[in-house]
């Protein structure tokens, strides 16, 4: 992915998600950015990686951000988790806004990886 196909990508992942239209492939015009994480997910986890980061970064906004946390980023710690999760943790102790988005993620992977991602985010249970 080129760096103006990944700019157009995060734009357009920001737009879909900030916009109140019901989503979906058939009649929202950027949908393929919600999609385009699916696919990269199991295709190149490190650009979803850097694509979360960079979402996050730009400070969208509560609703973006709910959305990133429940989708990607949980996608992300449930698929690969265990290869993710000391980016996970070095993140969350540099930037307080990524921990914060951690708490929007529910509990995926292995009990390891999601003990870890509860003390990233600053609750043990």
């Amino acid at each position: 992915m080129t760096d103006d196909e990944f700019e157009r990508w995060i734009a357009a992942y920001i737009a879909r998600q900030a916009s109140d239209a019901i989503p979906g492939p058939d009649n929202d015009p950027q949908f393929w950015a919600v999609d385009t994480f699916f696919r990269l997910n199991d295709e190149d986890p490190a650009l979803c990686w850097k694509a979360i980061l960079e979402i996050l970064g730009r400070k969208p906004g509560d609703k973006v951000l709910g959305v990133l946390a429940a989708g990607p980023l949980e996608d992300l710690v449930g698929c690969h988790g265990p290869a993710f999760i000391d980016r996970i943790d070095a993140e969350a102790r540099r930037n307080p806004d990524f921990r914060s988005l951690l708490g929007g993620v529910w509990q995926a992977s292995t009990p390891e990886v999601w003990q870890r991602v509860l003390r990233a985010r600053g609750r043990a249970w």
